[in-house]
């Protein structure tokens, strides 16, 4: 007796598909808009001005004016020097009865001239520096206004979530089966 057995497996089919998550977002914003001050600057540049004339002048280097005043008053300083010493030889002749020769005495003083001598350092003044220039500053407008005048807007950030689930499907790819099949024509019934 022939017998023919023939099975097939049952398979089962798996798609899955994975979850997403997506995320789209902005950033918030702060925009600040302010009107600005104005401000009108205006200068004269600095300029400096050194004046030399007593640091010359005291190193005799001065004007005719100044020159000729200072002549003056050494020419009358020496005139009331001359007058004193006249005077005092004058009183010197008329107490001549009390002896001695002022007329020899004064010669021999007159005869050698003193000088004295010291040592100094010119010039004695400093030059006289000055400096001028000027920085002015105006505000234009209402600065009160300006600083009030600030406008702010917040725009908040923006999330977007989309979130796709995961997926699974099962299926029957195939099916199970079994076929027996009988062959041939011998069939002993007593076994």
């Amino acid at each position: 007796m022939s017998l023919s057995i023939t099975s097939t497996h049952a398979r089962i089919g798996i798609q899955t598909s994975p979850s997403k998550l997506e995320m789209e977002s902005s950033m918030a914003k702060l925009e600040h808009k302010q009107n600005h001050a104005k401000m009108k600057i205006e200068t004269d540049l600095p300029k400096v001005k050194i004046d030399q004339y007593e640091a010359f002048a005291s190193a005799g280097l001065k004007n005719l004016l100044d020159l000729t005043k200072e002549n003056a008053q050494i020419g009358h300083q020496q005139a009331m020097e001359y007058i004193s010493k006249k005077a005092s030889d004058g009183d010197q002749m008329a107490e001549i009865h009390l002896g001695g020769n002022p007329i020899a005495e004064f010669a021999l003083r007159d005869s050698y001239t003193e000088r004295e001598f010291n040592i100094d350092f010119i010039p004695k003044a400093r030059p006289e520096i000055t400096v001028e220039g000027d920085i002015r500053i105006e505000l234009e407008g209402d600065v009160e206004a300006v600083a009030k005048s600030v406008e702010t807007s917040y725009i908040p950030e923006n999330l977007n979530i989309n979130y796709i689930p995961s997926n699974v499907n099962i299926y029957m790819e195939q099916y199970a089966s079994l076929n027996i099949e009988y062959r041939g024509k011998n069939i002993n019934e007593y076994v």
